[in-house]
C-alpha cells in the first residue's frame, strides 16, 4: 500500500500539470519567459488588445508565434508554441477554435 501511494505521488509530481497553479494557463509561463522581452508594454495587455493588430484568426496567431520563435532563435518545441498561442487567444484575442 505504501509503495502504491509513493508511486502515485511521484506520478503527480512529475506531471506537467503539477507545475502550474490550477488557474494558470500552461502557455503563460512559457510566454512570460520568452515573449515579454519584446511584447512587454508597461506590464499591461496593450500590445495584444490594440485596435490595429495584424492578427485576425487563431491560425494567424499560431503562425505569428512560430515566426517570433524563428526570429528570436528560442527553438521552442511545437507544443510550447501552441500553448503560447492558446494562452494569447484565451486571454486576449478570443478567436473561435476550430
Amino acid at each position: 500500500m505504501k509503495i502504491t501511494n509513493i508511486l502515485f505521488t511521484g506520478v503527480l509530481l512529475c506531471s506537467p500539470f503539477s507545475l502550474f497553479a490550477a488557474d494558470e494557463h500552461p502557455g503563460k509561463q512559457i510566454h512570460d519567459e520568452n515573449c515579454l522581452s519584446c511584447h512587454k508594454v508597461d506590464h499591461d495587455a496593450a500590445f495584444y488588445t490594440r485596435k490595429d493588430r495584424k492578427t485576425k484568426s487563431l491560425k494567424r496567431l499560431q503562425s505569428m508565434v512560430k515566426m517570433c520563435d524563428a526570429r528570436m532563435g528560442t527553438s521552442l518545441f511545437d507544443e510550447d508554441m501552441e500553448n503560447i498561442g492558446n494562452f494569447l487567444n484565451d486571454s486576449y484575442y478570443k478567436f473561435p477554435k476550430k
